[in-house]
């Protein structure tokens, strides 16, 4: 399935894959060096994701699971 991660001020695509769901979306874009600074991750279920090295200034992580 063709998931997005948008910025959360301006709606613009910061990084888009065909993933099975957000985590894995979201570690994509770690492994591409992709910022998700300011990227809306809200409610995302991140639980056990290394999210290491990420630039997530900025983002909205308000009610995601990050277990």
């Amino acid at each position: 399935m063709e998931l997005q991660i948008k910025n959360r001020f301006t709606g613009n695509v910061i990084f888009e894959a065909d993933t099975a769901d957000m985590k894995s979306l979201v570690l994509l874009a770690i492994a591409a060096n992709v910022s998700l600074s300011g990227a809306d991750l809200s409610y995302a279920n991140l639980s056990g994701a290394d999210l290491s090295g990420a630039d997530l200034s900025y983002a909205n992580l308000s009610g995601a699971d990050l277990s």
